[in-house]
């Protein structure tokens, strides 16, 4: 393959065909974003009515301010709850919704290809990408993207809390991110190399077995039952172990993530809790900025996986 293909192949540009299938359902578009933001912004809340909780409600032995805030996190919880099923259901409404015009589309399409077409790639393959591949499409557009988008706001309204909460610690943070970064952005790739190569494999077993299915008949009449059978095991050995890889890369991928942020999270809580026996933080300040750190050290893990 040349490097012009491998290329084309790591860019997202292929992706921006599916922007006219998406917007054919602006409204359903419309009430994923809404609920999208509305759940993060729910969630990025939830550390303030806390730092409330603690520096006020427990000083003062008021009951009353302790009923409020949590009276206030009950609703809060409440309304987290209904938006993120409301954004489950949008988002995936709108993969399914796309998948199944686009599998109409690329059919309609293939059946108007000429015989050559049909002599260069095989029928079993053919109907491997309109099923496996779609399927791969949906969880991207549906999914994928919005847990990308919802991890994107998290992180950026946590860093964003977690300066307003307390600037020296966040400097501390923001030192150590582009040692996470970087490391998590190298590892990614190879996941994706590797997820790619697990597709490409099992595109290839289906296409075979779907060939040789057809053609029943004649692998019986030369009694090529049992190279069939070889070969076909071969092919699924082959995409077992290419799956096996991926899933290898992904998992080192997962834990070096969570290593790394939370690993920095807690040398900075370190300094932060010595802050709060010198006096120069309330503890309010620290659990909010906790909960903060933990909100931005999780989305960003999940934004590696993506």
């Amino acid at each position: 393959m040349s490097d012009a293909e491998v290329t084309k192949r790591r860019s997202m540009k292929p992706l921006m065909v599916l922007v006219p299938y998406i917007l054919r359902y602006r409204g359903l578009v419309a009430g994923a974003l809404v609920f999208l933001t509305l759940a993060a912004a729910t969630t990025l809340g939830l550390p303030a009515a806390v730092r409330q909780m603690v520096d006020h409600g427990f000083k003062q032995q008021d009951s009353t301010s302790i009923n409020l805030t949590f009276g206030l996190l009950v609703v809060m919880a409440v309304v987290l709850a209904l938006s993120s099923a409301l954004r489950y259901y949008f988002v995936i409404t709108i993969g399914e919704r796309v998948v199944s015009d686009l599998r109409r589309d690329v059919f309609s399409h293939v059946v108007t290809l000429s015989p050559s077409f049909f002599d260069v790639n095989q029928s079993g393959e053919i109907v491997s990408r309109l099923t496996a591949d779609t399927t791969q499409i949906k969880s991207a557009v549906g999914a994928t993207a919005s847990l990308a988008l919802r991890n994107l706001i998290l992180c950026l309204g946590a860093v964003g809390m977690m300066i307003v909460t307390s600037p020296k610690l966040s400097a501390l943070v923001l030192l150590t991110i582009p040692f996470i970064v970087f490391p998590l952005v190298a590892f990614g790739r190879s996941v994706r190399s590797r997820s790619r190569a697990a597709q490409d494999t099992l595109a290839a077993a289906s296409a075979y077995a779907g060939e040789t299915i057809s053609a029943a008949r004649t692998v019986q009449a030369y009694t090529g039952e049992a190279a069939a059978n070889a070969r076909y095991a071969g092919a699924v050995e082959e995409a077992y172990e290419a799956a096996r890889s991926a899933i290898k890369s992904r998992s080192f991928l997962t834990g070096f993530a969570i290593a790394m942020v939370f690993g920095s999270v807690v040398g900075v809580l370190w300094y932060g809790a010595h802050s709060v026996l010198d006096g120069t933080l309330s503890a309010g300040t620290l659990g909010q900025f906790l909960l903060y750190s933990v909100i931005a050290g999780d989305s960003l893990g999940a934004l590696s996986g993506v």
